[in-house]
């Protein structure tokens, strides 16, 4: 069993080199390349032990010697792996619900998107098999993961040549909000948080499909982090007419960290794209869930996540325009 666990692990793992920034080609020598590779480095190490150690009590053992700061990026990692293991098994196929109705269950948003980079990374095209069994919000970041993989390992196809997977074909609109929240997030990795690059970037997609890619960015820039205060406001600024979708994607990433119970210890961010407070923006979210959504995974017709999308984008476009924790005549240095 040992044996097959190493094996396994040779076969489908990933070396720690994957995540830096040189291998990879993205931005070098800005401030935030330290941390971001960190990042990177903790989840591809959290999917090399799930491949090896599978849903066992070493997994947890593992989970609990990791930063509270970090926790999370670990979970996606497991998830990662041990939706791969899934993927691969002929029998036991319920290795990451069974990890989301557990160990981690605080970190479910998490894991989705880390179950949606293992289906990317192993092509599987019939991702519908795991959308059909998630909760509504589970299938939106599991095509989240999708997209993320596609922008941090293909960046050049995605990016530049704005390469949608043909399994997308024909599918409702949402698929490829999901798919491009994904690849905003990873834009933060590659462009290393510099606000002057992203709208770069940003700026060669067609119209359609930047609103969904800047809150990508959004979330990434809450969750992952890295840069100065300064830096966030100049972001802000770029999104232009996106800035709700920036704060929508902010939202959902402070949001995030609260149901996990591993909230920044500052949050300037979020109160600079969303107009207010980590927990505001998280009270505000569990209203909705508690009283509108009810757990349900369609409303009307319409998947209840994309509902919950829709008034954190509203929530934010009024405290935007009444931000209390920035003065409209900031003046930025």
């Amino acid at each position: 069993m040992e044996k097959i666990k190493i094996i396994r692990k040779l076969i489908l793992g990933l070396p720690l080199s994957e995540a830096e920034f040189k291998i990879r080609d993205f931005e070098v020598g800005l401030p935030a390349q330290n941390r971001l590779e960190l990042v990177a480095k903790t989840v591809v190490n959290a999917y090399n032990i799930a491949l090896e150690c599978g849903l066992s009590k070493n997994l947890s053992i593992a989970i609990a010697q990791v930063s509270n700061e970090l926790v999370g990026f670990f979970h996606e990692g497991a998830a990662m792996g041990l939706f791969t293991l899934d993927l691969f098994s002929i029998s036991n196929k319920n290795r990451l619900y069974d990890f989301i109705e557990g160990e981690g269950r605080n970190h479910a948003y998490m894991s989705y998107i880390g179950a949606g980079i293992a289906s990317a990374i192993f092509r599987n095209n019939n991702f519908e098999y795991f959308t059909t069994k998630a909760n509504s919000e589970g299938e939106s970041l599991f095509l989240n993961g999708i997209g993320f993989y596609n922008a941090y390992f293909k960046p050049q196809k995605t990016l530049k040549e704005m390469f949608i997977p043909r399994s997308f074909a024909g599918k409702k609109a949402y698929f490829l909000e999901g798919y491009d929240n994904g690849i905003g997030r990873a834009v933060w990795f590659y462009n290393s948080g510099e606000p002057t690059k992203i709208a770069e970037t940003l700026a060669a997609f067609p119209e359609e499909r930047q609103g969904a890619v800047w809150a990508g960015v959004g979330l990434a820039a809450t969750y992952a982090g890295g840069v100065s205060e300064r830096k966030i406001h100049l972001l802000k600024e770029l999104s232009g007419k996106y800035a709700h979708r920036l704060g929508e994607g902010s939202f959902l990433a402070t949001h995030t960290r609260q149901l996990a119970g591993n909230p920044h210890t500052t949050d300037k961010t979020e109160k600079i794209l969303t107009g207010r407070s980590s927990m505001e923006c998280h009270e505000f979210a569990m209203e909705v869930i508690e009283k509108t959504l009810r757990g349900e995974k369609y409303i009307n017709g319409e998947p209840s996540f994309q509902l919950f999308l829709g008034m954190i984008r509203e929530w934010v476009i009024s405290n935007q325009a009444t931000n209390i924790y920035v003065a409209k005549n900031e003046i930025m240095s």
